[in-house]
């Protein structure tokens, strides 16, 4: 036998035997790579699904409370992104109990700006958030962690030219509502962030004392809110109305969340549905100026 074929062949064989190997080290390689690139490519779709690739400030601090904090007439309030905690033991733990205290009180003209609402480990969220009284208030870059109940509602009662103003901030795991309108007037909600609620706002449905009220919606981004609820709840029989404009619906049930509902409020017994489309009056919105993410 020729020794130089039978080194070729020697040779051939080692070459194949190497090309084998590095073809396994190389399918190993792609393998790996492409169970890295799906999961991160299912994580993206997850944070994308939730919407907590959005902005939300990291706290400065902890200060947990025991008696809600009241700020006056016209005061500004400044949280400097501190993380206002209330004591579920004296303000509640952000269950079903309509009797709740807030963690901020907003007396007439008061502004509370740059704070994080928390909620103490184990509860069902922040006690009853925060409450503006008297003559409007504004609530600007507020963020509420773990809604519970309701986030902000708003009480004013003196006439029924009362603006409340939301601007910017946001709100998450709300187990009912973000924003509860239940005194006389106007809130005017802007530039917000919601993820996790069943729904948005509400005109009171079933208060004992009813009045006329009106919502100015923009720019709300919402995710992942209950399918078959609603961004804004009216009483048509209060003649109330809701307008929304600029709204972003994110999540599984983002196109069978009603952009409004309207309701036949009452004084005691709960209200029943009379429709959610745009009709112009009461619930005041343009289908093209939705959009989902």
């Amino acid at each position: 036998m020729d020794a130089s074929k039978s080194v070729s062949t020697q040779q051939k064989m080692m070459l194949l035997q190497v090309f084998i190997r590095s073809s396994r080290i190389i399918g190993r390689f792609i393998s790996i790579m492409f169970c890295y690139i799906a999961f991160f490519a299912v994580v993206i779709l997850a944070l994308l699904e939730s919407g907590i690739c959005d902005f939300w400030p990291a706290a400065t601090g902890n200060i947990t409370i025991n008696a809600t904090i009241v700020v006056n007439v016209s005061k500004t309030f400044n949280c400097n992104y501190t993380r206002y905690i209330p004591n579920p033991t004296i303000l509640g733990d952000g269950g079903t109990n309509e009797f709740q205290s807030p963690v901020f009180e907003l007396q007439g003209g008061a502004t509370l700006k740059n704070c994080i609402i928390g909620a103490a480990p184990g509860t069902n969220g922040s006690a009853d958030g925060v409450h503006c009284t008297g003559a409007g208030c504004l609530i600007q870059n507020v963020w509420f962690e773990d809604v519970g109940e309701d986030a902000i509602t708003f009480n004013g009662l003196n006439s029924s030219n009362i603006n409340y103003t939301i601007d910017g901030g946001g709100a998450r795991y709300a187990h009912d509502k973000i924003v509860m309108l239940d005194g006389r007037g106007t809130a005017y909600i802007k530039n917000f962030w919601a993820d996790i609620y069943a729904r948005f706002a509400r005109s009171c449905g079933n208060c004992k004392d009813q009045y006329e009220r009106h919502m100015v919606i923009s720019n709300l981004t919402a995710y992942n809110g209950t399918a078959g609820q609603y961004i804004a709840g009216v009483n048509m029989n209060y003649n109330d109305s809701a307008i929304i404009t600029g709204l972003k619906l994110g999540g599984a049930g983002a196109r069978q969340m009603f952009p409004c509902k309207r309701f036949i409020g009452t004084t005691g017994p709960q209200p029943t549905v009379n429709g959610s489309d745009a009709d112009g009056k009461y619930c005041i919105y343009n289908s093209s100026d939705i959009t989902y993410l």
